[in-house]
Protein backbone atom coordinates (compact mmCIF):
# COMPACT_ATOMS: atom_id res chain seq x y z
CA UNK A 1 0.00 0.00 0.00
CA UNK A 2 2.88 2.23 1.29
CA UNK A 3 4.47 1.41 -2.31
CA UNK A 4 1.54 2.29 -3.97
CA UNK A 5 0.86 5.65 -2.93
CA UNK A 6 4.64 6.15 -3.48
CA UNK A 7 4.56 5.50 -7.21
CA UNK A 8 1.62 7.77 -7.25
CA UNK A 9 3.49 10.94 -5.76
CA UNK A 10 6.57 9.93 -7.97
CA UNK A 11 4.52 10.16 -11.22
CA UNK A 12 2.52 13.11 -9.43
CA UNK A 13 5.66 14.85 -9.44
CA UNK A 14 7.45 13.75 -12.75
CA UNK A 15 4.04 14.93 -14.73
CA UNK A 16 4.46 18.31 -12.93
CA UNK A 17 7.83 18.68 -13.51
CA UNK A 18 7.86 17.58 -17.14
CA UNK A 19 4.58 20.64 -17.48
CA UNK A 20 6.96 23.04 -15.60
CA UNK A 21 10.07 22.33 -17.68
CA UNK A 22 8.17 23.27 -20.74
CA UNK A 23 6.78 26.22 -19.65
CA UNK A 24 10.46 27.10 -18.22
CA UNK A 25 11.95 26.47 -21.28
CA UNK A 26 9.44 28.09 -23.52
CA UNK A 27 9.74 31.22 -21.75
CA UNK A 28 13.81 31.37 -21.67
CA UNK A 29 13.46 30.93 -25.51
CA UNK A 30 11.23 33.81 -26.15
CA UNK A 31 11.83 36.96 -27.34
CA UNK A 32 9.07 38.91 -25.81
CA UNK A 33 10.48 37.34 -22.37
CA UNK A 34 13.99 38.87 -22.62
CA UNK A 35 12.35 42.03 -24.32
CA UNK A 36 9.98 42.80 -21.39
CA UNK A 37 12.90 41.95 -18.65
CA UNK A 38 14.69 45.07 -20.27
CA UNK A 39 12.05 47.36 -19.81
CA UNK A 40 11.94 46.57 -16.61
CA UNK A 41 15.20 46.60 -15.66
CA UNK A 42 15.45 50.32 -17.11
CA UNK A 43 12.49 51.17 -15.04
CA UNK A 44 13.45 50.39 -12.09
CA UNK A 45 17.16 51.41 -12.52
CA UNK A 46 15.53 55.03 -14.08
CA UNK A 47 13.46 55.00 -10.48
CA UNK A 48 16.16 54.21 -8.52
CA UNK A 49 18.57 56.62 -10.04
CA UNK A 50 16.36 59.55 -9.91
CA UNK A 51 15.18 58.70 -6.35
CA UNK A 52 19.05 58.49 -5.33
CA UNK A 53 19.65 62.44 -7.38
CA UNK A 54 16.65 63.89 -5.54
CA UNK A 55 17.93 61.85 -1.69
CA UNK A 56 21.59 62.54 -2.70
CA UNK A 57 22.63 66.02 -0.67
CA UNK A 58 24.19 68.71 -2.96
CA UNK A 59 27.15 70.67 -2.36
CA UNK A 60 26.10 74.54 -2.83
CA UNK A 61 28.69 77.30 -3.67
CA UNK A 62 28.66 80.44 -2.20
CA UNK A 63 30.94 83.47 -2.96
CA UNK A 64 31.33 86.51 -0.46
CA UNK A 65 33.14 89.39 -2.36
CA UNK A 66 34.57 92.83 -1.34
CA UNK A 67 34.29 91.83 2.41
CA UNK A 68 35.39 89.11 4.80
CA UNK A 69 32.26 87.45 6.11
CA UNK A 70 31.93 84.44 8.45
CA UNK A 71 30.04 81.13 7.53
CA UNK A 72 26.56 81.51 8.82
CA UNK A 73 25.35 78.04 10.98
CA UNK A 74 23.19 76.91 9.06
CA UNK A 75 25.10 76.63 6.17
CA UNK A 76 27.53 74.24 7.64
CA UNK A 77 26.45 71.13 5.57
CA UNK A 78 26.65 70.87 2.22
CA UNK A 79 27.35 74.85 1.81
CA UNK A 80 30.78 75.79 0.58
CA UNK A 81 31.84 79.71 0.81
CA UNK A 82 34.66 80.60 -1.02
CA UNK A 83 35.93 84.48 -2.02
CA UNK A 84 35.93 86.46 -5.65
CA UNK A 85 37.68 89.69 -6.48
CA UNK A 86 34.39 91.90 -7.16
CA UNK A 87 31.21 92.48 -8.70
CA UNK A 88 32.14 91.55 -12.32
CA UNK A 89 33.35 88.57 -10.95
CA UNK A 90 30.99 87.41 -8.99
CA UNK A 91 28.01 88.42 -11.98
CA UNK A 92 29.93 85.89 -14.52
CA UNK A 93 29.96 83.05 -12.12
CA UNK A 94 26.68 83.55 -11.19
CA UNK A 95 25.64 83.60 -14.51
CA UNK A 96 27.42 80.98 -15.51
CA UNK A 97 26.65 78.26 -12.42
CA UNK A 98 29.92 78.29 -10.77
CA UNK A 99 27.87 79.66 -8.11
CA UNK A 100 24.61 79.58 -7.01
CA UNK A 101 24.60 82.56 -4.77
CA UNK A 102 26.79 85.45 -3.74
CA UNK A 103 27.25 88.55 -1.78
CA UNK A 104 28.89 91.22 -2.82
CA UNK A 105 30.05 94.46 -1.46
CA UNK A 106 30.77 97.22 -3.52
CA UNK A 107 30.68 100.88 -2.84
CA UNK A 108 30.19 100.46 0.72
CA UNK A 109 26.84 98.78 0.52
CA UNK A 110 25.85 94.50 0.18
CA UNK A 111 24.36 93.45 -2.95
CA UNK A 112 23.02 89.79 -3.36
CA UNK A 113 23.43 88.11 -6.67
CA UNK A 114 20.94 84.96 -7.20
CA UNK A 115 19.52 83.03 -10.11
CA UNK A 116 15.89 82.72 -10.88
CA UNK A 117 16.91 78.53 -10.06
CA UNK A 118 19.13 79.36 -7.70
CA UNK A 119 19.09 76.79 -4.43
CA UNK A 120 16.65 78.87 -1.73
CA UNK A 121 19.77 77.74 0.89
CA UNK A 122 21.94 79.54 -1.24
CA UNK A 123 20.03 82.13 -1.70
CA UNK A 124 19.18 82.29 2.44
CA UNK A 125 23.30 81.82 3.04
CA UNK A 126 24.23 85.07 0.63
CA UNK A 127 21.30 87.04 2.47
CA UNK A 128 22.22 86.20 5.69
CA UNK A 129 25.81 86.97 5.12
CA UNK A 130 24.66 90.10 3.79
CA UNK A 131 22.94 91.20 6.71
CA UNK A 132 25.30 90.00 8.94
CA UNK A 133 27.66 92.41 7.05
CA UNK A 134 25.27 95.23 7.31
CA UNK A 135 24.81 94.80 11.68
CA UNK A 136 28.59 94.97 11.55
CA UNK A 137 28.76 98.04 9.89
CA UNK A 138 26.53 99.24 11.60
CA UNK A 139 27.43 98.20 15.52
CA UNK A 140 31.10 99.83 14.56
CA UNK A 141 29.14 103.51 13.43
CA UNK A 142 27.42 103.56 16.53
CA UNK A 143 30.36 102.19 19.02
CA UNK A 144 28.97 99.15 19.57
CA UNK A 145 32.00 96.05 20.71
CA UNK A 146 30.46 93.50 18.49
CA UNK A 147 32.31 90.58 19.63
CA UNK A 148 30.90 91.24 23.10
CA UNK A 149 27.50 91.37 21.48
CA UNK A 150 28.27 88.50 19.84
CA UNK A 151 29.34 86.20 22.99
CA UNK A 152 26.23 87.55 24.83
CA UNK A 153 23.64 86.63 22.28
CA UNK A 154 25.32 83.18 21.67
CA UNK A 155 23.40 81.55 24.43
CA UNK A 156 20.27 82.90 23.66
CA UNK A 157 20.53 80.82 20.33
CA UNK A 158 17.06 79.58 19.35
CA UNK A 159 16.18 76.06 19.50
CA UNK A 160 14.86 74.61 16.48
CA UNK A 161 12.69 71.68 15.78
CA UNK A 162 11.78 69.97 12.65
CA UNK A 163 7.72 68.65 12.26
CA UNK A 164 7.15 66.07 10.10
CA UNK A 165 9.83 64.01 8.17
CA UNK A 166 9.88 65.16 4.50
CA UNK A 167 12.74 62.47 3.57
CA UNK A 168 10.71 59.53 4.81
CA UNK A 169 7.66 61.18 2.54
CA UNK A 170 10.31 60.65 -0.65
CA UNK A 171 11.31 57.12 0.54
CA UNK A 172 7.01 56.14 0.92
CA UNK A 173 7.44 57.79 -2.93
CA UNK A 174 10.35 55.36 -3.94
CA UNK A 175 8.73 52.25 -2.32
CA UNK A 176 5.76 53.13 -3.91
CA UNK A 177 7.08 53.29 -6.81
CA UNK A 178 8.77 49.86 -6.75
CA UNK A 179 5.61 47.79 -5.62
CA UNK A 180 3.83 49.29 -8.47
CA UNK A 181 6.84 47.96 -10.99
CA UNK A 182 5.82 44.61 -9.21
CA UNK A 183 2.38 44.25 -9.34
CA UNK A 184 2.57 45.58 -12.81
CA UNK A 185 4.91 41.90 -13.32
CA UNK A 186 2.24 40.01 -11.77
CA UNK A 187 -0.89 41.01 -13.74
CA UNK A 188 1.78 40.69 -16.76
CA UNK A 189 3.03 37.39 -15.89
CA UNK A 190 -0.55 36.43 -14.58
CA UNK A 191 -1.98 37.14 -18.17
CA UNK A 192 0.75 34.91 -19.66
CA UNK A 193 -0.99 32.12 -17.65
CA UNK A 194 -4.09 32.66 -19.02
CA UNK A 195 -3.28 32.99 -22.40
CA UNK A 196 -0.52 29.84 -21.80
CA UNK A 197 -3.84 28.18 -20.93
CA UNK A 198 -6.68 29.37 -23.14
CA UNK A 199 -4.28 28.27 -26.13
CA UNK A 200 -3.94 24.89 -25.31
CA UNK A 201 -7.43 24.79 -25.22
CA UNK A 202 -8.52 25.92 -27.97
CA UNK A 203 -6.11 24.29 -30.03
CA UNK A 204 -7.08 21.41 -28.15
CA UNK A 205 -3.36 20.23 -27.16
CA UNK A 206 -4.65 20.34 -23.70
CA UNK A 207 -6.85 17.17 -24.64
CA UNK A 208 -3.50 15.31 -25.12
CA UNK A 209 -1.91 16.10 -22.29
CA UNK A 210 -5.22 15.52 -20.04
CA UNK A 211 -4.85 11.98 -21.62
CA UNK A 212 -1.77 11.68 -19.35
CA UNK A 213 -2.18 14.20 -16.83
CA UNK A 214 -4.79 15.28 -13.99
CA UNK A 215 -6.29 18.79 -14.55
CA UNK A 216 -4.59 19.59 -10.94
CA UNK A 217 -1.29 18.88 -12.27
CA UNK A 218 -1.19 20.38 -15.34
CA UNK A 219 -2.23 23.88 -13.41
CA UNK A 220 0.26 23.51 -11.11
CA UNK A 221 2.60 22.35 -13.85
CA UNK A 222 2.27 25.42 -15.72
CA UNK A 223 1.56 28.18 -12.70
CA UNK A 224 5.56 26.93 -10.76
CA UNK A 225 7.15 27.21 -14.48
CA UNK A 226 5.69 30.39 -15.43
CA UNK A 227 6.27 31.47 -11.74
CA UNK A 228 10.17 30.38 -12.09
CA UNK A 229 10.31 32.86 -15.03
CA UNK A 230 8.74 35.29 -13.13
CA UNK A 231 10.83 34.91 -10.35
CA UNK A 232 14.02 35.09 -12.78
CA UNK A 233 12.72 38.06 -13.75
CA UNK A 234 12.72 39.76 -10.65
CA UNK A 235 16.02 38.87 -9.25
CA UNK A 236 17.59 40.73 -12.55
CA UNK A 237 15.25 42.93 -11.62
CA UNK A 238 16.60 43.00 -7.89
CA UNK A 239 20.08 43.20 -9.33
CA UNK A 240 19.29 46.56 -11.79
CA UNK A 241 18.09 47.99 -8.33
CA UNK A 242 21.28 47.43 -6.68
CA UNK A 243 23.56 48.22 -9.42
CA UNK A 244 21.56 51.50 -10.26
CA UNK A 245 21.81 52.23 -5.53
CA UNK A 246 25.59 51.70 -6.23
CA UNK A 247 25.90 54.07 -9.51
CA UNK A 248 23.94 56.64 -7.77
CA UNK A 249 26.70 56.38 -4.82
CA UNK A 250 24.57 54.88 -2.13
CA UNK A 251 24.07 57.89 -0.15
CA UNK A 252 20.69 58.52 -0.83
CA UNK A 253 18.30 57.62 2.28
CA UNK A 254 15.52 57.10 0.11
CA UNK A 255 15.60 54.22 -1.74
CA UNK A 256 15.08 51.49 0.07
CA UNK A 257 17.77 49.33 2.08
CA UNK A 258 18.34 45.44 1.65
CA UNK A 259 16.45 43.97 4.02
CA UNK A 260 13.33 46.05 2.84
CA UNK A 261 14.28 44.79 -0.69
CA UNK A 262 14.48 41.34 0.31
CA UNK A 263 10.59 42.37 2.12
CA UNK A 264 10.07 43.18 -1.15
CA UNK A 265 10.86 40.00 -3.21
CA UNK A 266 9.09 37.61 -0.44
CA UNK A 267 5.69 39.58 -0.75
CA UNK A 268 6.47 39.64 -4.68
CA UNK A 269 6.00 35.73 -4.52
CA UNK A 270 3.31 35.46 -1.92
CA UNK A 271 1.23 37.82 -4.03
CA UNK A 272 1.85 36.05 -7.49
CA UNK A 273 1.27 32.93 -5.89
CA UNK A 274 -2.48 34.65 -4.44
CA UNK A 275 -3.01 35.64 -7.95
CA UNK A 276 -1.46 33.01 -10.49
CA UNK A 277 -4.23 30.12 -9.79
CA UNK A 278 -6.93 32.63 -10.57
CA UNK A 279 -5.30 33.84 -13.70
CA UNK A 280 -5.05 29.97 -14.58
CA UNK A 281 -8.55 29.26 -13.71
CA UNK A 282 -9.57 32.39 -15.88
CA UNK A 283 -8.41 30.88 -18.55
CA UNK A 284 -9.77 27.82 -18.43
CA UNK A 285 -13.45 29.39 -18.47
CA UNK A 286 -12.79 30.18 -22.18
CA UNK A 287 -12.07 28.41 -25.59
CA UNK A 288 -11.08 31.37 -27.26
CA UNK A 289 -8.43 33.91 -26.90
CA UNK A 290 -11.19 37.09 -27.75
CA UNK A 291 -13.18 35.57 -25.08
CA UNK A 292 -10.26 35.87 -22.57
CA UNK A 293 -10.46 39.71 -21.33
CA UNK A 294 -14.29 39.12 -20.21
CA UNK A 295 -13.08 36.69 -17.89
CA UNK A 296 -10.06 38.01 -16.54
CA UNK A 297 -11.61 41.48 -15.42
CA UNK A 298 -12.75 40.40 -11.88
CA UNK A 299 -9.10 38.87 -11.53
CA UNK A 300 -7.75 41.99 -12.82
CA UNK A 301 -9.83 44.26 -10.60
CA UNK A 302 -8.80 42.07 -7.81
CA UNK A 303 -5.21 42.54 -8.62
CA UNK A 304 -5.10 46.43 -9.26
CA UNK A 305 -7.11 46.94 -5.99
CA UNK A 306 -3.97 46.83 -3.87
CA UNK A 307 -2.11 49.75 -6.21
CA UNK A 308 -5.26 52.08 -5.46
CA UNK A 309 -4.51 50.77 -2.17
CA UNK A 310 -1.25 51.44 -1.45
CA UNK A 311 -1.37 55.20 -3.23
CA UNK A 312 -4.39 56.41 -0.71
CA UNK A 313 -1.47 55.23 2.04
CA UNK A 314 0.46 57.31 0.81
CA UNK A 315 -1.22 60.61 2.64
CA UNK A 316 -0.63 58.88 5.65
CA UNK A 317 1.43 55.25 6.23
CA UNK A 318 0.39 55.31 10.00
CA UNK A 319 -3.34 55.90 9.89
CA UNK A 320 -5.23 53.63 12.15
CA UNK A 321 -7.36 51.99 9.12
CA UNK A 322 -3.59 51.29 7.20
CA UNK A 323 -2.37 49.61 10.39
CA UNK A 324 -5.44 47.23 10.04
CA UNK A 325 -6.02 46.53 6.09
CA UNK A 326 -1.91 45.88 6.05
CA UNK A 327 -2.79 42.54 7.37
CA UNK A 328 -5.59 41.65 5.18
CA UNK A 329 -4.60 39.46 1.58
CA UNK A 330 -4.41 41.27 -0.81
CA UNK A 331 -3.60 44.71 0.15
CA UNK A 332 -1.00 42.89 2.72
CA UNK A 333 0.95 42.54 -0.02
CA UNK A 334 1.66 46.35 -1.06
CA UNK A 335 1.16 47.46 2.16
CA UNK A 336 3.93 45.43 4.29
CA UNK A 337 6.50 46.10 1.64
CA UNK A 338 5.41 49.96 1.71
CA UNK A 339 5.90 49.87 5.61
CA UNK A 340 9.11 47.84 5.23
CA UNK A 341 10.24 50.41 2.87
CA UNK A 342 10.03 53.49 5.70
CA UNK A 343 11.36 51.12 8.18
CA UNK A 344 7.65 51.22 9.31
CA UNK A 345 7.39 47.65 10.57
CA UNK A 346 8.85 44.83 12.43
CA UNK A 347 9.82 41.15 11.43
CA UNK A 348 7.26 39.97 13.98
CA UNK A 349 4.65 41.98 11.96
CA UNK A 350 5.41 41.04 8.51
CA UNK A 351 5.53 37.18 9.64
CA UNK A 352 2.23 37.62 10.99
CA UNK A 353 0.99 39.01 8.08
CA UNK A 354 2.64 36.57 6.07
CA UNK A 355 0.62 33.63 7.75
CA UNK A 356 -2.35 35.29 6.92
CA UNK A 357 -1.53 35.39 2.92
CA UNK A 358 -0.21 32.01 2.73
CA UNK A 359 -3.84 30.86 4.12
CA UNK A 360 -5.74 33.20 1.44
CA UNK A 361 -3.49 31.32 -0.90
CA UNK A 362 -4.17 27.94 -0.25
CA UNK A 363 -7.92 29.10 -0.03
CA UNK A 364 -7.09 30.92 -3.53
CA UNK A 365 -5.36 27.87 -4.91
CA UNK A 366 -8.11 25.10 -3.79
CA UNK A 367 -10.65 27.89 -5.68
CA UNK A 368 -8.93 28.13 -8.88
CA UNK A 369 -8.11 23.96 -9.38
CA UNK A 370 -11.91 23.20 -8.66
CA UNK A 371 -12.56 26.11 -11.49
CA UNK A 372 -9.63 24.63 -13.50
CA UNK A 373 -11.15 21.10 -13.22
CA UNK A 374 -14.42 21.77 -14.17
CA UNK A 375 -13.96 23.64 -17.18
CA UNK A 376 -10.80 22.85 -18.69
CA UNK A 377 -12.66 20.36 -21.18
CA UNK A 378 -15.69 22.42 -21.67
CA UNK A 379 -14.90 23.69 -25.67
CA UNK A 380 -17.48 26.25 -26.92
CA UNK A 381 -19.33 28.78 -24.72
CA UNK A 382 -17.72 30.28 -22.09
CA UNK A 383 -18.21 29.14 -18.91
CA UNK A 384 -19.05 31.36 -15.60
CA UNK A 385 -17.06 31.93 -12.73
CA UNK A 386 -20.60 30.87 -10.83
CA UNK A 387 -21.16 27.36 -12.61
CA UNK A 388 -17.61 26.46 -12.98
CA UNK A 389 -17.43 26.70 -9.05
CA UNK A 390 -20.98 24.92 -9.15
CA UNK A 391 -19.69 22.13 -10.98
Amino acid sequence: MNTRAEDDRTKALRDIGLVYGREVSARLTSKGYFAGMLIMVVLVGGIVLGMSYLGAPKTLHVAACGASSVKPAEARDHIEISSCSGMKAARAAVADEDLDAAMVVDHGKASVLVRGDSDQRAQDVAATMARTWALDKAYKEQGVDSARLAQSLSGSQPRVETIGDSVQGKQIGAAVSLVIVLFMQIIGQGSLIAQGVVEEKSTRIVEVLLSTLTPLRLMIGKVAGIGTAAVLQIVVLVGALVGARALGGGQSSIVPGGAAVVSLLVWFLLSFALFAGLFAAAGSLVSRPEDLQSVMMPVMVLALLPVGVAAAAVNDIDAPWVQVVQYLPPFSGVLIPLQAGVGNISVAQQLSAAAVMLIAVAGCMWMASRIYRASILRIGATVRWRQALAA
